[in-house]
């Protein structure tokens, strides 16, 4: 048998280990995006973002006051997205515009979208600082647990050690919530995901990792406002 034909049955095996998803990751550079808000910012707790930080006066205000909701354009920041030299920048933009897509789609269910500042009014600024893709075929024979596999036993190694196994794509954000009228900070999160091993028939799009990131974080920012507000249904998302 060929060293295609090989290649190509891996990656058949590969789509029976389970579906792709992404996980938190354990660290994150930071961009600078949010500026002097870092050292007010906090390791997240479980189910969190990686930093977190909640203006103590969001306790003071009364739930429900914020009604309606200003979500800027979604911006890629900083020297690590500059220096992904592999992708585009029309397709660095286009993971941008999509987040910032999945974002009002989730956030238009709870509040009135607005394009100015407006009383009871919440603003979102959120920069993807890093958007990696994922070596589709070299992570499909990473995902082949057999004998003198050193692909998949250098990815399990890399995974126990930074939490990131090779091969699969990445995305990093940094975001804040302001009141629209005052320019304050109610709080702001910086988080990072990374891909899992595992893979479906999408993860053959090399973009796929981030596509999933962007998504989950879509909700989590729906759920954690949900949750502010005193909402009774609030849906975390999957992981």
């Amino acid at each position: 048998m060929g060293a295609l034909s090989r290649v190509a049955l891996l990656i058949m095996v590969a789509l029976l280990v389970g579906c792709a998803s992404t996980k938190q990751a354990r660290s994150m550079e930071k961009s600078g995006f949010l500026g002097d808000l870092y050292p007010l910012m906090q390791k997240g707790k479980e189910g969190e973002a990686l930093l977190v930080y909640k203006n103590p006066r969001v306790a003071l205000i009364p739930r429900g006051t914020y009604k309606k909701m200003l979500l800027e354009p979604v911006t890629m920041w900083g020297p690590p997205a500059v220096e992904q030299k592999t992708a585009p920048q029309k397709e660095l933009q286009a993971v941008a515009d999509m987040l910032y897509s999945l974002m009002y789609e989730s956030l238009s269910k709870d509040y009135e979208m607005v394009s100015v500042p407006e009383p009871n009014t919440l603003r979102i600024q959120a920069a993807i600082t890093r958007a990696n893709q994922s070596y589709v075929v070299l992570r499909a024979v990473s995902t082949i647990p057999a004998p003198m596999n050193y692909v998949a036993l250098a990815s399990f190694l890399k995974d126990l050690g930074t939490g990131k196994p090779l091969f699969v794509g990445e995305a990093s954000i940094e975001g804040k919530i302001l009141d629209a009228q005052t320019g304050e900070v109610l709080g702001a999160s910086a988080d990072r995901r990374v891909g899992k091993r595992h893979l479906d028939a999408h993860s053959f799009d090399s973009w796929d990792d981030v596509h999933q990131t962007l998504a989950f974080w879509a909700e989590q920012v729906r759920y954690r406002l949900c949750q502010e507000r005193g909402g009774s249904n609030c849906t975390p998302p999957k992981e």
